[in-house]
């Protein structure tokens, strides 16, 4: 059961991305690839400047969810090994997809680093609460407390933005409350056991998650075209509903997800010129960082083997003497 549960896992995820590229290409087959390519050599240079600067911000920050998800698990790791970590996992799963990715990655390091495998799961389940606890917190406080139009598409009325922003809100301060009352036990819910963080690092799992989401916006909005008439407030909410839909479709990189999502509901701006920045974005958020992870882990890798091998040598020689 669990096999062919596991194929139509992957048969939807290959119909999600199917079908945004068909979306996709609906959209933007009246635009010449001239036009495409102009849109993206439209943008100016301190524009290109002011993305790699936020891409470089946010990719410090991730640091936060690997740090956070060792002291929650009661574990220890130098900074130079979590930054390590996190970068490739994150490079990687933002390419390839969470579990593809990511958790790949994650399994090979952090075991090779003495980890148990519930650690490590546990650790990745702390990554994603992170995530999920920061959405929520921040598309919450946005709705609550900005005065953000939501484009119709969302098919959310007006008058329900600040209760849906609220509800929101209101489940990651539950969270903040669970883990207060909690005290770094464990919990049983479900009948299931449940490990939580003291409040001090679910409050900073809040606010790295939020940070993330926010920079990460900034690195696309800057891109767009300085004539664009939407602000960032306008902006931010379809931003976090697309990385949300990414999320939940587990497309590797979002492919065709992001952009049929923002080409729908972002208006103010042309699809090819949205389009443009979009894949800009791409290069310098996701392609860049994956090219530099992976030489990073082709070089440990060959490190760990000439270890080994020198390892191996000096156990024969003893073994001769």
């Amino acid at each position: 059961m669990k096999k062919y549960t596991a194929i139509l896992g992957k048969l939807f995820v290959a119909f999600i991305c199917a079908l945004a590229c068909w979306l996709l290409y609906h959209k933007l087959k009246a635009y010449s690839l001239h036009e495409i390519i102009e849109s993206i050599l439209c943008i100016h240079p301190a524009q290109l400047a002011a993305g790699i600067v936020l891409v470089i911000i946010n990719y410090i920050i991730l640091i936060g969810y690997d740090w956070l998800a060792i002291k929650a698990i009661h574990r220890r790791l130098s900074p130079l090994k979590i930054c390590f970590v996190s970068f490739t996992g994150c490079a990687v799963s933002y390419n390839l997809g969470a579990i593809l990715g990511g958790t790949t990655v994650r399994y090979r390091l952090y075991s090779a680093w003495g980890f148990h495998p519930l650690d490590i799961i546990r650790l990745v389940l702390m990554l994603a609460v992170t995530f999920w606890i920061g959405a929520l917190g921040l598309a919450g406080g946005v709705l609550l407390f900005a005065n953000v139009h939501v484009p119709p598409e969302l098919g959310i009325s007006p008058a329900h933005i600040k209760p849906v922003g609220g509800m929101l809100f209101a489940l990651a301060m539950f969270y903040l409350f669970i883990c207060w009352k909690a005290r770094g036990r464990s919990i049983m819910l479900f009948k299931k056991e449940f490990s939580l963080p003291t409040l001090p690092i679910a409050f900073a799992q809040t606010c790295v998650a939020s940070a993330d989401l926010l920079v990460a916006a900034a690195c696309l909005y800057v891109l767009l075209p300085a004539d664009a008439s939407i602000s960032f407030a306008d902006f931010l909410p379809s931003y976090l509903l697309a990385q949300v839909a990414v999320v939940l479709t587990h497309v590797p990189g979002g492919v065709g997800v992001l952009e049929v999502i923002l080409m729908h509901i972002v208006h103010g701006v042309s699809p090819e010129l949205l389009f443009g920045a979009v894949l800009v974005f791409r290069v310098l958020y996701y392609l860049i960082p994956l090219a530099l992870s992976a030489v990073m882990l082709l070089s440990y890798e060959v490190k760990l083997r000439k270890r080994g091998s020198g390892q191996l040598a000096d156990d024969v020689q003893r073994t001769r003497l």
